[in-house]
Protein backbone atom coordinates (compact mmCIF):
# COMPACT_ATOMS: atom_id res chain seq x y z
CA UNK A 1 0.00 0.00 0.00
CA UNK A 2 1.91 3.45 -1.16
CA UNK A 3 1.07 5.68 1.55
CA UNK A 4 1.68 8.93 0.17
CA UNK A 5 -2.13 8.53 -1.78
CA UNK A 6 -3.74 8.26 1.36
CA UNK A 7 -4.61 11.73 2.91
CA UNK A 8 -6.50 11.02 6.44
CA UNK A 9 -3.85 12.96 8.38
CA UNK A 10 -2.08 12.00 11.79
CA UNK A 11 -4.96 11.77 14.37
CA UNK A 12 -5.14 8.58 14.06
CA UNK A 13 -1.90 7.75 14.28
CA UNK A 14 -1.82 9.72 17.61
CA UNK A 15 -4.81 8.03 18.97
CA UNK A 16 -3.41 4.73 18.25
CA UNK A 17 0.04 5.32 19.48
CA UNK A 18 1.48 2.62 21.19
CA UNK A 19 -1.20 -0.11 20.71
CA UNK A 20 0.37 -3.39 18.62
CA UNK A 21 -0.94 -3.87 15.04
CA UNK A 22 -3.13 -6.71 14.73
CA UNK A 23 -3.06 -9.62 12.40
CA UNK A 24 -6.27 -10.58 10.98
CA UNK A 25 -7.34 -13.19 8.24
CA UNK A 26 -10.69 -12.93 6.05
CA UNK A 27 -12.91 -15.23 5.23
CA UNK A 28 -15.51 -14.65 2.91
CA UNK A 29 -19.19 -16.62 2.82
CA UNK A 30 -20.66 -14.80 -0.27
CA UNK A 31 -21.26 -18.14 -1.92
CA UNK A 32 -23.49 -19.37 1.13
CA UNK A 33 -24.82 -16.43 3.48
CA UNK A 34 -24.63 -14.06 0.75
CA UNK A 35 -27.08 -16.52 -1.08
CA UNK A 36 -29.31 -16.48 1.56
CA UNK A 37 -30.29 -12.88 0.63
CA UNK A 38 -33.43 -12.12 -0.81
CA UNK A 39 -34.15 -13.43 -4.57
CA UNK A 40 -30.46 -14.48 -4.82
CA UNK A 41 -29.91 -17.35 -6.25
CA UNK A 42 -26.16 -18.63 -8.11
CA UNK A 43 -25.48 -21.58 -9.74
CA UNK A 44 -22.76 -23.72 -9.30
CA UNK A 45 -20.58 -22.31 -12.62
CA UNK A 46 -21.20 -18.60 -11.13
CA UNK A 47 -20.22 -19.64 -7.40
CA UNK A 48 -16.67 -20.81 -9.24
CA UNK A 49 -16.56 -17.65 -10.87
CA UNK A 50 -17.29 -15.85 -7.89
CA UNK A 51 -14.71 -17.82 -5.68
CA UNK A 52 -12.12 -17.05 -8.22
CA UNK A 53 -13.04 -13.25 -8.09
CA UNK A 54 -12.82 -13.95 -4.47
CA UNK A 55 -9.40 -15.75 -4.44
CA UNK A 56 -7.98 -13.03 -6.74
CA UNK A 57 -9.02 -10.36 -3.44
CA UNK A 58 -6.53 -11.80 -1.30
CA UNK A 59 -9.24 -13.88 1.10
CA UNK A 60 -7.61 -17.02 2.94
CA UNK A 61 -10.40 -18.68 3.53
CA UNK A 62 -13.71 -19.50 1.04
CA UNK A 63 -17.00 -20.90 2.45
CA UNK A 64 -18.00 -22.73 -0.55
CA UNK A 65 -21.87 -23.88 0.72
CA UNK A 66 -23.76 -26.40 2.37
CA UNK A 67 -23.48 -29.80 0.38
CA UNK A 68 -26.29 -31.23 2.64
CA UNK A 69 -29.13 -29.28 1.99
CA UNK A 70 -28.48 -28.39 -1.82
CA UNK A 71 -27.34 -30.64 -4.46
CA UNK A 72 -25.95 -27.46 -6.76
CA UNK A 73 -23.77 -26.63 -3.19
CA UNK A 74 -22.22 -30.39 -3.92
CA UNK A 75 -21.85 -29.48 -7.44
CA UNK A 76 -20.31 -26.28 -6.65
CA UNK A 77 -17.81 -27.45 -4.20
CA UNK A 78 -16.82 -30.11 -6.70
CA UNK A 79 -15.62 -27.90 -9.09
CA UNK A 80 -13.91 -24.72 -6.50
CA UNK A 81 -12.02 -27.22 -4.52
CA UNK A 82 -10.68 -28.49 -8.63
CA UNK A 83 -9.87 -24.96 -9.29
CA UNK A 84 -6.71 -24.87 -7.78
CA UNK A 85 -7.60 -21.56 -5.58
CA UNK A 86 -5.38 -20.05 -3.36
CA UNK A 87 -7.64 -19.76 -0.87
CA UNK A 88 -8.59 -22.60 1.95
CA UNK A 89 -11.71 -23.94 0.84
CA UNK A 90 -14.33 -24.51 3.42
CA UNK A 91 -17.63 -26.10 4.15
CA UNK A 92 -20.77 -25.86 6.41
CA UNK A 93 -22.73 -27.95 8.34
CA UNK A 94 -25.39 -28.03 11.05
CA UNK A 95 -24.46 -30.08 14.07
CA UNK A 96 -25.52 -33.27 12.79
CA UNK A 97 -23.52 -36.21 11.58
CA UNK A 98 -25.10 -36.57 8.40
CA UNK A 99 -24.04 -32.63 7.55
CA UNK A 100 -20.81 -33.50 8.42
CA UNK A 101 -20.43 -36.71 6.56
CA UNK A 102 -21.79 -34.67 3.68
CA UNK A 103 -18.57 -32.28 3.65
CA UNK A 104 -16.03 -35.28 4.43
CA UNK A 105 -17.99 -36.99 1.59
CA UNK A 106 -16.53 -33.91 -0.35
CA UNK A 107 -12.90 -34.20 0.27
CA UNK A 108 -13.11 -31.06 2.55
CA UNK A 109 -10.64 -31.00 5.24
CA UNK A 110 -12.14 -27.89 6.70
CA UNK A 111 -15.54 -27.06 7.76
CA UNK A 112 -17.94 -24.64 10.07
CA UNK A 113 -20.34 -26.83 12.40
CA UNK A 114 -23.50 -24.75 13.45
CA UNK A 115 -25.87 -25.06 15.95
CA UNK A 116 -28.57 -22.25 17.50
CA UNK A 117 -27.43 -21.36 21.13
CA UNK A 118 -29.70 -18.09 22.06
CA UNK A 119 -32.78 -18.89 24.10
CA UNK A 120 -35.14 -17.09 21.14
CA UNK A 121 -33.44 -19.95 18.63
CA UNK A 122 -33.50 -22.76 20.69
CA UNK A 123 -37.49 -21.96 21.73
CA UNK A 124 -38.29 -21.69 18.05
CA UNK A 125 -36.50 -25.11 17.00
CA UNK A 126 -38.34 -26.62 19.81
CA UNK A 127 -34.94 -27.64 20.91
CA UNK A 128 -33.28 -28.14 24.90
CA UNK A 129 -30.10 -27.05 26.20
CA UNK A 130 -29.34 -30.39 26.70
CA UNK A 131 -30.19 -31.76 23.03
CA UNK A 132 -28.50 -28.80 21.61
CA UNK A 133 -24.88 -29.18 23.91
CA UNK A 134 -25.36 -33.49 22.79
CA UNK A 135 -25.54 -32.35 19.27
CA UNK A 136 -22.80 -30.51 19.58
CA UNK A 137 -20.45 -32.78 21.38
CA UNK A 138 -21.71 -35.65 18.82
CA UNK A 139 -21.29 -33.39 15.12
CA UNK A 140 -17.67 -31.97 16.26
CA UNK A 141 -16.35 -35.54 17.36
CA UNK A 142 -17.58 -37.37 14.69
CA UNK A 143 -15.65 -33.99 12.61
CA UNK A 144 -12.72 -34.21 14.02
CA UNK A 145 -12.60 -38.21 13.14
CA UNK A 146 -13.36 -38.11 9.53
CA UNK A 147 -10.36 -35.01 9.63
CA UNK A 148 -11.88 -32.37 9.66
CA UNK A 149 -11.02 -28.98 10.87
CA UNK A 150 -13.71 -27.76 13.31
CA UNK A 151 -14.53 -24.38 13.47
CA UNK A 152 -17.38 -24.17 15.87
CA UNK A 153 -20.28 -22.06 14.91
CA UNK A 154 -22.76 -20.51 17.55
CA UNK A 155 -25.80 -19.10 16.20
CA UNK A 156 -27.13 -16.00 17.76
CA UNK A 157 -23.94 -16.02 20.30
CA UNK A 158 -24.58 -12.41 20.98
CA UNK A 159 -28.51 -13.32 22.29
CA UNK A 160 -26.79 -16.20 24.27
CA UNK A 161 -27.04 -16.42 28.39
CA UNK A 162 -22.99 -15.60 29.10
CA UNK A 163 -22.98 -18.60 31.48
CA UNK A 164 -24.67 -21.13 28.42
CA UNK A 165 -22.26 -19.64 25.98
CA UNK A 166 -19.68 -20.68 28.03
CA UNK A 167 -20.86 -23.86 28.52
CA UNK A 168 -21.45 -24.79 24.91
CA UNK A 169 -18.20 -23.16 23.49
CA UNK A 170 -16.49 -25.40 26.29
CA UNK A 171 -18.33 -28.50 24.86
CA UNK A 172 -17.20 -27.53 21.58
CA UNK A 173 -13.47 -27.10 22.78
CA UNK A 174 -13.64 -30.32 24.58
CA UNK A 175 -14.73 -31.99 21.62
CA UNK A 176 -12.30 -31.22 19.59
CA UNK A 177 -13.36 -27.74 17.89
CA UNK A 178 -10.02 -25.96 16.94
CA UNK A 179 -11.88 -22.40 16.26
CA UNK A 180 -14.86 -20.76 17.58
CA UNK A 181 -17.15 -18.22 15.67
CA UNK A 182 -18.36 -15.69 18.06
CA UNK A 183 -22.06 -14.91 15.74
CA UNK A 184 -24.16 -11.50 15.83
CA UNK A 185 -26.75 -13.30 13.83
CA UNK A 186 -28.97 -10.40 14.01
CA UNK A 187 -26.21 -7.22 14.36
CA UNK A 188 -27.73 -6.31 17.73
CA UNK A 189 -24.63 -6.00 19.08
CA UNK A 190 -22.44 -3.01 19.65
CA UNK A 191 -18.47 -2.05 19.01
CA UNK A 192 -17.66 -2.35 23.14
CA UNK A 193 -20.79 -5.65 23.50
CA UNK A 194 -18.23 -7.08 21.04
CA UNK A 195 -15.01 -6.61 22.41
CA UNK A 196 -16.39 -8.17 25.73
CA UNK A 197 -17.98 -10.76 24.79
CA UNK A 198 -14.60 -11.88 22.16
CA UNK A 199 -12.51 -10.67 25.69
CA UNK A 200 -14.59 -13.22 27.62
CA UNK A 201 -14.30 -16.20 24.92
CA UNK A 202 -10.76 -15.96 24.93
CA UNK A 203 -10.88 -15.93 29.49
CA UNK A 204 -13.06 -19.36 28.90
CA UNK A 205 -11.34 -21.02 25.91
CA UNK A 206 -7.70 -19.58 26.15
CA UNK A 207 -5.56 -16.41 25.05
CA UNK A 208 -4.59 -18.59 22.32
CA UNK A 209 -7.92 -19.68 21.12
CA UNK A 210 -8.58 -19.16 17.11
CA UNK A 211 -11.47 -16.85 17.32
CA UNK A 212 -13.94 -15.47 14.27
CA UNK A 213 -16.39 -12.58 14.64
CA UNK A 214 -19.39 -13.34 12.19
CA UNK A 215 -21.35 -9.72 12.22
CA UNK A 216 -24.22 -8.88 10.18
CA UNK A 217 -25.56 -4.72 9.32
CA UNK A 218 -28.82 -4.40 10.81
CA UNK A 219 -28.03 -1.43 12.58
CA UNK A 220 -25.36 -0.39 9.92
CA UNK A 221 -22.65 -1.44 12.63
CA UNK A 222 -20.96 -4.10 10.70
CA UNK A 223 -18.17 -2.86 10.28
CA UNK A 224 -17.27 -1.46 13.13
CA UNK A 225 -18.16 -4.44 14.76
CA UNK A 226 -15.27 -6.00 12.48
CA UNK A 227 -12.84 -3.91 13.38
CA UNK A 228 -13.80 -3.88 17.36
CA UNK A 229 -13.59 -7.78 17.17
CA UNK A 230 -10.04 -7.30 15.10
CA UNK A 231 -8.75 -4.91 17.98
CA UNK A 232 -10.28 -6.96 20.64
CA UNK A 233 -8.10 -9.96 19.36
CA UNK A 234 -10.34 -11.93 16.90
CA UNK A 235 -8.16 -14.21 14.30
CA UNK A 236 -10.65 -14.20 11.84
CA UNK A 237 -13.21 -11.36 10.13
CA UNK A 238 -16.51 -13.59 8.20
CA UNK A 239 -18.30 -11.63 5.89
CA UNK A 240 -19.59 -11.37 2.51
CA UNK A 241 -18.41 -8.96 -1.12
CA UNK A 242 -20.17 -6.17 -0.60
CA UNK A 243 -22.13 -6.82 2.52
CA UNK A 244 -24.97 -8.99 0.44
CA UNK A 245 -26.77 -10.98 2.94
CA UNK A 246 -30.21 -11.50 4.38
CA UNK A 247 -31.98 -8.48 5.89
CA UNK A 248 -29.42 -5.73 5.82
CA UNK A 249 -27.11 -7.94 4.60
CA UNK A 250 -23.42 -9.25 6.28
CA UNK A 251 -20.47 -7.54 6.95
CA UNK A 252 -18.68 -6.32 3.91
CA UNK A 253 -15.05 -7.33 3.79
CA UNK A 254 -14.14 -5.31 1.41
CA UNK A 255 -14.95 -2.33 3.41
CA UNK A 256 -13.64 -3.66 6.52
CA UNK A 257 -9.85 -4.49 4.97
CA UNK A 258 -10.03 -1.00 3.52
CA UNK A 259 -10.69 0.38 6.85
CA UNK A 260 -7.94 -1.55 8.24
CA UNK A 261 -6.02 -1.07 5.85
CA UNK A 262 -6.00 2.96 5.36
CA UNK A 263 -7.27 3.93 8.95
CA UNK A 264 -5.38 1.70 11.18
CA UNK A 265 -2.50 0.78 9.05
CA UNK A 266 -2.76 -3.25 9.24
CA UNK A 267 -1.74 -5.37 6.56
CA UNK A 268 -4.80 -7.40 4.76
CA UNK A 269 -3.32 -9.12 2.15
CA UNK A 270 -6.28 -7.81 -0.37
CA UNK A 271 -5.64 -6.08 -3.59
CA UNK A 272 -7.74 -3.46 -3.80
CA UNK A 273 -7.34 -2.56 -7.58
CA UNK A 274 -9.93 -5.51 -8.06
CA UNK A 275 -12.41 -4.61 -5.53
CA UNK A 276 -14.50 -2.40 -7.61
CA UNK A 277 -14.76 -5.08 -10.52
CA UNK A 278 -16.10 -7.42 -8.33
CA UNK A 279 -18.20 -6.11 -7.10
CA UNK A 280 -19.54 -4.95 -10.28
CA UNK A 281 -19.53 -8.58 -11.69
CA UNK A 282 -21.08 -9.97 -8.47
CA UNK A 283 -24.01 -7.31 -8.85
CA UNK A 284 -24.29 -8.35 -12.54
CA UNK A 285 -24.70 -12.28 -11.29
CA UNK A 286 -26.67 -11.56 -8.05
CA UNK A 287 -29.33 -8.64 -9.47
CA UNK A 288 -29.05 -6.28 -7.24
CA UNK A 289 -27.74 -2.73 -6.68
CA UNK A 290 -26.01 -0.61 -4.50
CA UNK A 291 -26.17 3.16 -3.24
CA UNK A 292 -24.24 5.34 -6.02
CA UNK A 293 -22.33 6.88 -2.57
CA UNK A 294 -21.24 3.17 -0.94
CA UNK A 295 -18.06 3.62 0.44
CA UNK A 296 -15.09 1.12 -1.75
CA UNK A 297 -17.22 0.44 -4.21
CA UNK A 298 -19.79 3.25 -5.46
CA UNK A 299 -20.12 5.21 -8.67
CA UNK A 300 -19.88 8.80 -7.24
CA UNK A 301 -16.85 8.24 -4.67
CA UNK A 302 -15.20 10.11 -6.83
CA UNK A 303 -17.53 12.41 -9.10
CA UNK A 304 -18.05 16.04 -8.36
CA UNK A 305 -20.75 17.91 -9.34
CA UNK A 306 -20.66 20.95 -6.65
CA UNK A 307 -19.13 24.20 -7.98
CA UNK A 308 -17.46 24.58 -4.82
CA UNK A 309 -15.70 21.20 -4.53
CA UNK A 310 -14.59 21.13 -8.29
CA UNK A 311 -12.89 24.49 -7.92
CA UNK A 312 -10.21 22.16 -5.39
CA UNK A 313 -10.10 19.07 -8.12
CA UNK A 314 -6.89 19.62 -9.09
CA UNK A 315 -5.66 18.79 -5.27
CA UNK A 316 -7.80 15.47 -5.05
CA UNK A 317 -6.30 15.42 -1.47
CA UNK A 318 -8.16 18.65 -0.68
CA UNK A 319 -11.52 17.00 -1.30
CA UNK A 320 -10.90 12.95 -0.97
CA UNK A 321 -9.42 10.62 2.09
CA UNK A 322 -7.70 8.67 -0.57
CA UNK A 323 -6.33 8.60 -3.87
CA UNK A 324 -8.59 6.79 -6.74
CA UNK A 325 -5.43 5.29 -8.01
CA UNK A 326 -5.92 2.74 -4.97
CA UNK A 327 -9.13 1.17 -6.31
CA UNK A 328 -7.83 1.51 -9.98
CA UNK A 329 -11.04 3.98 -10.43
CA UNK A 330 -10.77 7.35 -12.55
CA UNK A 331 -11.87 10.70 -11.35
CA UNK A 332 -14.52 12.81 -12.74
CA UNK A 333 -16.69 15.64 -13.22
CA UNK A 334 -20.26 15.52 -13.58
CA UNK A 335 -22.37 18.84 -14.49
CA UNK A 336 -25.69 19.76 -13.46
CA UNK A 337 -27.86 22.42 -10.95
CA UNK A 338 -25.11 22.19 -8.51
CA UNK A 339 -21.88 22.64 -10.99
CA UNK A 340 -19.96 26.52 -10.95
CA UNK A 341 -17.79 27.72 -13.34
CA UNK A 342 -14.85 25.51 -12.03
CA UNK A 343 -16.77 22.73 -13.27
CA UNK A 344 -17.25 23.87 -17.09
CA UNK A 345 -13.47 24.19 -17.24
CA UNK A 346 -12.74 20.98 -15.68
CA UNK A 347 -15.64 19.62 -18.25
CA UNK A 348 -14.29 21.10 -21.19
CA UNK A 349 -10.62 20.32 -20.91
CA UNK A 350 -12.17 16.60 -20.35
CA UNK A 351 -13.80 16.73 -23.58
CA UNK A 352 -11.14 18.37 -25.48
CA UNK A 353 -13.49 21.62 -26.00
CA UNK A 354 -11.89 24.74 -26.83
CA UNK A 355 -13.73 27.48 -24.63
CA UNK A 356 -13.24 30.88 -24.28
CA UNK A 357 -14.05 31.84 -20.29
CA UNK A 358 -15.61 34.74 -20.74
CA UNK A 359 -18.05 32.01 -22.33
CA UNK A 360 -18.59 30.20 -19.34
CA UNK A 361 -21.27 32.39 -17.21
CA UNK A 362 -23.85 31.59 -19.67
CA UNK A 363 -22.98 27.79 -20.37
CA UNK A 364 -23.37 27.81 -16.43
CA UNK A 365 -26.68 29.58 -16.54
CA UNK A 366 -27.81 27.42 -19.52
CA UNK A 367 -26.49 24.43 -18.05
CA UNK A 368 -28.21 24.96 -14.43
CA UNK A 369 -31.51 25.57 -16.84
CA UNK A 370 -31.44 22.63 -18.11
CA UNK A 371 -30.19 20.32 -15.29
CA UNK A 372 -33.48 21.85 -13.29
CA UNK A 373 -36.23 21.23 -16.15
CA UNK A 374 -34.96 17.41 -16.34
CA UNK A 375 -34.47 16.85 -12.75
CA UNK A 376 -30.64 15.15 -13.68
CA UNK A 377 -27.12 16.23 -14.84
CA UNK A 378 -26.43 17.11 -18.23
CA UNK A 379 -24.76 14.82 -20.16
CA UNK A 380 -21.69 14.94 -21.89
CA UNK A 381 -23.04 15.30 -25.63
CA UNK A 382 -26.09 17.86 -24.21
CA UNK A 383 -23.55 19.63 -23.25
CA UNK A 384 -21.24 19.81 -26.35
CA UNK A 385 -24.48 20.59 -27.92
CA UNK A 386 -24.97 24.07 -25.33
CA UNK A 387 -21.01 24.30 -26.39
CA UNK A 388 -21.96 24.34 -30.48
CA UNK A 389 -25.17 26.33 -30.04
CA UNK A 390 -23.66 29.23 -28.36
CA UNK A 391 -20.35 29.03 -30.62
CA UNK A 392 -22.49 29.29 -33.57
CA UNK A 393 -24.45 32.43 -31.55
CA UNK A 394 -21.07 33.74 -30.21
Amino acid sequence: MDRTKIWTGTLNEVALAGRPKPKVGFYDTTLRDGEQSTGVMFDPEQKLEIARMVDQLGVGRIEAGFPRVSEDDREAIKLITAAGLKAEIWGFARAMPDDVAAVADLGLRHSVIEAPISNQKLKALGVSREAVLDRIKTAVEFGVKQGIHVAFFGVDSTRADLDFFERIYKTARDAGAAEFVIVDTLAIATPEAVTYLIGKARDWLGQDAVIHFHGHNDFGLGTADAIAAVNAGASWIQGTIDGIGERAGNANLPEIAFTLELLYQVETGFDFSRVRETSKRLREIAGYQLEPWKSVVGDTLFVRETGAVAAQFHIPEAIEPYSSSLLNTPRGIVLGKKSGLASIKLKCDQLGLAVTEDSFPTLLSEIKKLAISKRRLVTDEEFRNLVGAHSKVA
